[in-house]
């Protein structure tokens, strides 16, 4: 199972029911939708992306399998994209790696 964390890098703050993320290293602001939003803090709160997954579907009300599989596909393909961009990092890779959380 992956479990994920913020990047040492990263300072976050809510506003308007939006996140406003912030890469100390690459110097660039970016605003998370309210379904990134909604990821967001699953993700920040259990950091396993299939708890994540489970959270969001009970959350959202999803009813079926089909709904539940668009939501694990959503938020998988949003964690990527968080992951390529250095937002987010793997816990065990920063374990191994020496660094620690703030």
């Amino acid at each position: 199972m992956m479990k994920w964390m913020v990047s040492p890098n990263v300072v976050w703050t809510e506003s308007g029911g939006e996140i406003q993320l912030y890469d100390t290293s690459a110097g660039e602001f970016q605003t998370l939708n309210q379904s990134g939003t909604a990821i967001w803090h699953k993700l920040v709160n259990l950091g396993e992306q299939d708890a994540v997954v489970s959270a969001l579907a009970e959350q959202f009300g999803a009813q079926d399998d089909h709904q539940r599989r668009l939501i694990s596909a959503d938020t998988d393909v949003f964690v990527r994209r968080l992951a390529e961009q250095g937002l987010i990092v793997e816990q065990a890779a920063v374990a191994e790696g020496g660094a620690r959380p703030t």
